[in-house]
């Protein structure tokens, strides 16, 4: 009897268990489409690393479910080179955790594939890559 009534409510538990599990309400929409801002904008290279979004500059993305995309990338004035202002229009696509952009701008959003993340309620794309001697690190985060 005592091992009917243990058995009973293991069962329960895990039953419980499972259907908390399937409604979980912080977990982002499946799909990836909406609006994107750098939480984290970083370049390393020759004379040193530089807080992107400290120095002024912002990257903005809208991925559309259409596979499209719009936005703007303002990268501030460093030194001897100059602010670099370019649109974000262009397409996206996804495979597994991987997204990719295509763009008319010649920047190095369309040379860096992103790794998608989750916070637990919000989608991130993580870039991390070097570019002719500098590393750029770039999160977009959902807003």
């Amino acid at each position: 009897m005592r091992t009917t009534i243990l058995r009973a409510g293991v069962i329960f538990a895990i039953g419980a268990a499972m259907t908390a599990c399937g409604s979980d309400s912080t977990a982002p929409d499946a799909s990836i489409a909406g609006s994107y801002t750098a939480t984290e904008f970083v370049t390393t290279g020759g004379s040193g690393q530089r807080n992107e979004l400290l120095a002024g500059s912002t990257v903005t993305m809208v991925l559309n479910a259409n596979g499209t995309t719009s936005g703007h990338l303002h990268v501030a004035a460093s030194g001897s080179s100059p602010a670099l202002d370019a649109d974000m229009a262009g397409t996206w696509t996804r495979s597994g955790n991987v997204v990719d952009f295509t763009q008319a701008a010649d920047t190095f959003v369309r040379d860096m594939a992103f790794t998608l993340e989750t916070t637990g309620s919000k989608w991130v794309l993580i870039g991390d890559q070097g570019f002719s001697g500098t590393r750029v690190q770039l999160t977009l985060t959902q807003t």
